[in-house]
């Protein structure tokens, strides 16, 4: 990537907007405990629309400190929809602590255009999202990512060709290789498929049709497990087909040419971006991560390593006050050159059995 930094021309004024985050955001924000406390007032932009690598429009709404000041961005893109709880978590908080957060939904969802199809526009629109922002008045050239699970992906697509103003990533229960969500050796992880396949078509409609369809889902699965073939029981259960996820069942072999650029591991090889790696033991995704850590290390990229007692879902539940907290550290660290609550190890795990501790 050869494209400039930001640099000193003139920028036109910029008066921040006086729009209020969504009800929904700020009810669930109020009911957190454990958190720091806000620092700034905060406004919000929604429905901006920023063109694709192909100038399909993909909707994105901004969270911004609601004052004058130099503040850095976060880029935060998600095929999961632009509502509760990403709205919440990555908006609001982010931007309350200091930051301007983009959060986009990725093309084929939340009212994006384009077809959604898993992995294979993430690097490209990841890229043209950072040419949006160079023309934003507010942007400063200074950037930074964070999210989970898919999310943590479309940061690794990113980093695999970064631009210059990407200077620290979070990658919470993140995967770096969509093969290996779904496959091991050729066998089908069936629970995984169908979990994301109910996440990536439901979540981005709203919680209430994502609830609808996990309780369906549950009805179904006996009878999926069972069925011969599969394509026609997942799709009862899952209330259509999903191109996508059809794909994706029935390519089991590893060196399949479907899969050719899926894997996005090779961003850990660089040096130059800091990465905070949250991680839980029991999460689907953890043998990813501590891949990607050990991959960060041997490159000698600044690198930490978090890892509670927490499931995929759960780190983003029970675990987010310490998830939160780790995060926004290794963000001010990096992005406002505040290393005050930097933890002193790079790597800190919590311990099990009857004298389970940090």
């Amino acid at each position: 990537m050869t494209s400039p930094t930001n640099d000193a021309r003139p920028r036109p004024a910029w008066t921040p907007s006086a729009a209020k985050p969504p009800l929904s955001a700020r009810t669930m924000r109020a009911t957190w405990r454990g958190l720091p406390p806000k620092r700034h007032r905060i406004a919000w932009e929604p429905g901006l629309t920023v063109p694709a690598a192909d100038g399909s429009p993909l909707i994105t709404d901004h969270y911004f400190p609601r004052e004058e000041g130099d503040f850095p961005t976060l880029l935060v893109r998600s095929p999961y929809g632009r509502g509760v709880p990403w709205s919440p978590m990555y908006g609001m908080l982010f931007a309350e602590q200091g930051f301007h957060v983009i959060l986009q939904s990725c093309r084929g969802t939340g009212g994006s255009g384009g077809t959604f199809d898993l992995w294979r526009n993430e690097a490209a629109d990841g890229l043209a999202t950072v040419n949006w922002l160079r023309e934003q008045p507010w942007f400063n050239g200074t950037l930074g990512t964070v999210g989970p699970s898919y999310l943590g992906y479309v940061q690794w697509a990113l980093a695999l060709d970064p631009p210059p103003e990407l200077k620290a990533m979070v990658v919470q229960v993140g995967l770096h290789d969509p093969y290996a969500l779904f496959h091991t050796d050729g066998a089908l992880k069936l629970e995984n498929a169908l979990l994301v396949g109910a996440g990536m078509t439901y979540q981005h409609h709203g919680m209430g049709p994502f609830i609808k369809a996990t309780l369906r889902l549950k009805r179904h699965l006996k009878g999926i497990v069972n069925a011969r073939p599969l394509k026609g029981a997942y799709a009862a259960a899952l209330g259509q087909e999903v191109p996508w996820l059809e794909d994706v069942m029935t390519h089991p072999d590893a060196d399949d040419p479907y899969w050719k650029g899926a894997s996005a591991a090779a961003a850990a090889d660089r040096p130059g971006i800091p990465t905070a790696l949250i991680t839980g033991w029991h999460d689907a995704l953890v043998d990813q991560t501590f891949a990607q850590y050990a991959r960060l290390r041997a490159s000698g990229a600044e690198a930490t390593l978090l890892a509670g007692p927490w499931t995929h879902a759960s780190a983003l539940q029970q675990g987010w006050p310490d998830v939160f907290a780790e995060s926004l550290a290794w963000l001010r660290a990096h992005l406002c050159d505040d290393r005050s609550d930097l933890r002193p190890t790079p790597v800190r795990v919590h311990t099990g059995g009857a004298d389970a501790a940090w």
